[in-house]
């Protein structure tokens, strides 16, 4: 039964189709390296550029005590990679220059009574300057202080025997956190940039593929052929889709080897829905061909629909995080649904059994645009 199946495709105007094209994309190795070269490069760039965490921000320090207090204090900025500090101050003119220059991103001012309020057990009134140009930065950078700060406090209060006669009616929270241990911030990037950088590497290929043929006036010359609108799309699909597949297995092997990401879930099914999913971006990219009438005009066409998928899909930002309106419009991007599929199977090694509506979602996407894609085209040969 397998075999006759196997005679069929092989005796097929499909298998005709497919070779020609196969044949015509890899005789293209400007093509084929745009394929190939640029999905493995954005993931790495993009994995690294694209971190929320902060890191070595440059802070100042006015110390007015000059006490082993003061110098204590200051050791717990060393507790973590966000902050380094870059010099010690004189006086607090020097440091704010230096924050007005961008040369610092926090300045703190410790006062001359900070060893003696520690002592006396008083409180104490430090004063942290921040650089809020880059707002975000700020905010994270005041969330992190604030922890250390709590952190020396804690130890401090300790040290001094003073914990708390209150014990038995302390609450203590027990913390587990799931899917990622070590709170790896590229593990969210890099698994969400799977989809990014192979939808638009998808689209425009294929988009490319199809405006180049009819510049070159080959696309008439199908209409000479005995095949239909379907085996032809259907031709110039399969080879993008294998070239695609490729790429996936290379950003999987990246993510593993150069980020951590792990594979918690099966290859296989991985495998199987990514390719339902570049259906869906290869389709798009012959919409706008269908639509343009050089190469140029697909790349510009593109540029409007690109960015909105990107955008939306929360690969790099959490759609609880959006507008109550963005989120809506969400349901409307099919990458969405792919990033879903890609955390769900990567980091939580779930399933089809868990993953099914994302995959429904998929396949009717595939099929409305496959189906519009078809439509277009037999326009065109008309």
């Amino acid at each position: 039964m397998f075999s006759i199946l196997i005679d069929t495709i092989l005796g097929s105007r499909f298998w005709a189709l497919f070779q020609k094209e196969f044949a015509q994309i890899f005789r293209n190795r400007q093509l084929v390296i745009q394929l190939l070269v640029p999905p493995t490069v954005f993931l790495m760039v993009f994995g690294f550029a694209l971190n929320p965490e902060i890191q070595d921000l440059k802070v100042g320090i006015t110390d007015y005590s000059h006490s082993s207090a003061s110098r204590e204090f200051v050791e717990i900025l060393k507790q973590t990679d966000a902050f380094v500090i870059s010099r010690y101050y004189p006086d607090q003119k020097d440091m704010i220059a230096d924050l007005a220059t961008g040369k610092l991103t926090v300045g703190f001012t410790i006062p001359p009574e900070f060893a003696d309020d520690i002592a006396r057990r008083r409180t104490v009134q430090l004063q942290a300057l921040y650089d809020a140009v880059d707002a975000n930065t700020a905010r994270i950078a005041s969330s992190y202080i604030s922890q250390l700060v709590s952190d020396y406090n804690s130890r401090h209060t300790n040290k001094n025997g003073e914990t708390v006669a209150s014990r038995r009616n302390k609450v203590e929270v027990k913390t587990s956190v799931f899917y990622n241990p070590g709170l790896e911030t590229s593990w969210f990037i890099v698994s969400g940039l799977f989809g990014i950088v192979l939808t638009v590497i998808g689209s425009q290929a294929a988009a490319s593929l199809v405006v180049r043929e009819k510049e070159a006036g080959t696309i008439e010359q199908l209409v000479m052929t005995p095949a239909s609108n379907t085996e032809v799309i259907l031709a110039k699909v399969s080879p993008l889709l294998i070239l695609l597949s490729l790429d996936v297995l290379i950003a999987v092997g990246i993510a593993r080897l150069v980020f951590g990401v792990p594979l918690r879930g099966n290859l296989l099914v991985f495998l199987m829905i990514a390719v339902l999913y570049f259906t869906v971006g290869i389709s798009i990219g012959i919409l706008i061909a269908s639509y343009s009438k050089s190469e140029q005009q697909t790349q510009l066409t593109a540029f409007f629909i690109n960015p909105p998928l990107v955008l939306l899909c929360g690969a790099t930002t959490p759609i609880s995080s959006m507008p109550t309106f963005v989120q809506w419009l969400t349901y409307l991007d099919p990458l969405r649904y792919f990033i879903e599929v890609c955390r769900g199977i990567l980091l939580k090694g779930v399933g089809i059994e868990t993953l099914w509506r994302q995959v429904l979602i998929l396949l009717v996407f595939a099929t409305v645009l496959i189906t519009l894609s078809i439509r277009q085209f037999r326009r065109q040969l008309g």
